[in-house]
């Protein structure tokens, strides 16, 4: 009963987060809308199909942009398998 409860939520086969942008294309009907819905949904199942959430993106994307040392904090204090 509780086995699915971690589970991203999904509608056929998109992610829920990767709905909401189809939402504004239905709010305000224009070419340039739809045009930012199908790059939302693009990049929404992309990160999703990597097995990713938003979150988990950002905080690789920060990682791969800072680096891997930290400068600021001292040996004692690094995390050393992250």
């Amino acid at each position: 009963m509780w086995r699915n409860t971690g589970q991203p939520v999904r509608l056929l086969m998109l992610d829920a987060r990767a709905c909401l942008p189809i939402l504004s294309v239905m709010v305000y009907w224009s070419w340039p809308t739809l045009y930012i819905a199908i790059s939302g949904v693009a990049f929404f199942s992309t990160i999703s199909f990597f097995g990713l959430t938003l979150p988990a993106m950002l905080r690789l994307t920060r990682r791969v942009l800072v680096g891997r040392v930290r400068t600021a904090v001292p040996v004692w204090n690094r995390r050393r398998l992250a």
